[in-house]
């Protein structure tokens, strides 16, 4: 009799350490999701798709100012990807609502470089997904004040790094962020 007893505690027991075991540990202030920039999309003067960008600083042929869009790929992922539970939780899928962008000129001599900006986004990749994001990389006011507007006349070229960081939260509120380069050559192109 006092054997059974012992038997149906063990037996009551073990579920609920198995459950307590099979949830993954994570710290409150973070998140058990990863943000990743897979690629970063530019494109040439002509509109042909690189891992660069060409920044027509003035389009002569309509006499405009535009701004430069192009495609950044995140995926998100589980920082653990072998958890012993049933599968990630809907609150694993990642909410990317901004992005900032932070220009650094490449030549040693100091160059300016336009201003850094924010954008605002709203994106749900969900875990082991990717999505496609466009969004603006160089503003068209950037290009109508210096040092992107003397290059119209000067017929000069300025070439720089953007670094893009993407920031967001996983469905839980826990911060994630990413950070991607592309290197940006401005001028004002022939049409």
């Amino acid at each position: 009799m006092k054997r059974a007893k012992n038997v149906l505690k063990i037996m009551a027991i073990l579920p609920v350490l198995l459950l307590l075991f099979s949830c993954a540990l994570n710290n409150d202030q973070e998140s058990s999701s990863i943000l990743i920039v897979a690629k970063i999309t530019g494109h040439t003067d002509d509109g042909s798709d690189a891992d660069f960008l060409e920044s027509d600083v003035y389009e002569d042929t309509t006499a405009t100012v535009v701004s430069d869009v192009i495609i950044a790929t995140l995926e998100a992922k589980l920082k653990e990807p072998e958890t012993l539970g049933p599968g990630s939780s809907y609150q694993s899928s990642i909410l990317v609502d901004e992005y900032e962008v932070v220009y650094t000129a490449v030549d040693p001599s100091g160059s300016s470089v336009p201003e850094t900006f924010r954008g605002s986004l709203s994106t749900v990749i969900p875990i082991d997904s990717s999505a496609n994001i466009s969004f603006v990389i160089v503003r068209n006011f950037a290009k109508q004040d210096p040092p992107l507007s003397t290059l119209v006349a000067s017929g000069g070229a300025l070439q720089v790094v953007a670094t893009i960081t993407f920031h967001g939260e996983d469905l839980a509120g826990k911060e994630v962020h990413a950070t991607g380069y592309l290197t940006i050559y401005f001028a004002n192109y022939a049409e």
